[in-house]
């Protein structure tokens, strides 16, 4: 796999994750569980971007986008907790007069898309009511986030927390998924869906930026990390090859792997089959993955690059940012708090 020219371990804010987070104690086989990690996490990001077919018409670079701009407009009330908390209920969003517009060239660079392609889904985007555009960029209105649909949204994704932290529990109970962040004494309103999916976005958009740089761009790394999980899928349900294939220096040999075919990847990631072949063909090219009989793989050699097994390592420091992030806010995945139901 061809290594580009920048550092691919920038994250949102500009700080380089560290290299060594989540080793798995007790598990000698493997020096950490990076791999397996990375299983665990795709679902959620692969059926999180599925989940936006509200906003962004069932394509998945668009509900990129809309995380995109969406994260943008509130970052700064990420970054202060008395914000955060002030606007964590679904019904206690930030006025639109707090969201800061976002231009679209800085979003198209942010997610590695061609300008032109960012800039035909935003208009779509504006033409559903879904983005509203100023002189300074677009935000996302109230409007289109107090919608019943965005609240059933919003539940799903605090729940693909829920549900990805017990994951993680589940494969690697000596995980520690917070980083060990310490956790304030008082937990958050209930019902804080939007403070736990604020956070979610931004775990969701380092991702993406990661499999950009791995896979050339945001569309193809999509297209790659589907094929990875299909391909991992055998391996990962067993726990003993789990435990041996989980970490960076043992990858799961070409012969475990599941090969899935185009025509199922465009299924998976609900795009024309076109698009979908076209992509493949060009990972094929970029040496990203292989085609075998039955459909393709990634194979053991392309994520034993350097590049590869560092994107790796820094998803684990992604994965324990985003968690700790919410602990040091009062919330934590243990069962304790749950998001509060639609009004009748």
């Amino acid at each position: 796999m061809d290594e580009p020219d920048a550092a691919a371990a920038q994250d949102r804010t500009g700080a380089t994750p560290s290299g060594d987070g989540g080793r798995s104690v007790g598990a000698p086989e493997t020096d950490d569980i990076s791999r397996l990690v990375l299983q665990c996490a795709a679902p959620f990001f692969l059926k999180g971007l599925g989940g936006l077919a509200h906003l962004s018409g069932g394509d998945r670079l668009t509900a990129l986008l809309t995380l995109a701009i969406l994260e943008a407009n509130v970052r700064h009330v990420v970054r202060d907790p008395v914000l955060a908390l002030r606007h964590a209920r679904f019904d206690s969003p930030p006025p639109d007069e707090m969201r800061r517009p976002v231009n679209v060239r800085a979003l198209a660079e942010s997610l590695s898309l061609p300008y032109d392609a960012a800039r035909r889904r935003v208009a779509a985007l504006e033409a559903a009511g879904v983005c509203v555009r100023t002189a300074k960029g677009v935000y996302i209105p109230n409007s289109a986030l107090t919608t019943e649909a965005n609240h059933q949204a919003l539940i799903d994704g605090y729940q693909a927390m829920e549900t990805l932290a017990a994951d993680l529990s589940g494969v690697a109970p000596d995980f520690d998924l917070t980083g060990g962040a310490p956790c304030a004494a008082d937990p958050p309103p209930m019902g804080a869906e939007r403070l736990a999916v604020r956070v979610g976005v931004e775990y969701v958009l380092r991702f993406a930026e990661r499999l950009a740089a791995i896979a050339g761009d945001v569309g193809q790394g999509l297209v790659l990390l589907a094929i990875l999980h299909h391909n991992y899928a055998p391996v990962f349900s067993d726990p003993v090859l789990a435990r041996r294939h989980g970490g960076l220096s043992d990858p799961p040999p070409d012969d475990l792997l599941a090969p899935i075919s185009v025509l199922a990847l465009a299924k998976t990631l609900g795009q024309p089959f076109e698009t979908t072949r076209r992509q493949v063909n060009r990972l094929i090219r970029g040496r990203r993955c292989v085609r075998i009989p039955g459909g393709v793989i990634v194979t053991a050699q392309a994520m034993r690059t350097a590049l590869a097994r560092r994107a790796l390592l820094a998803h684990v420091g992604d994965v324990q940012r985003a968690y700790g992030a919410l602990a040091r806010l009062g919330l934590t995945f243990g069962g304790n708090t749950t998001p509060s139901a639609p009004d009748d």
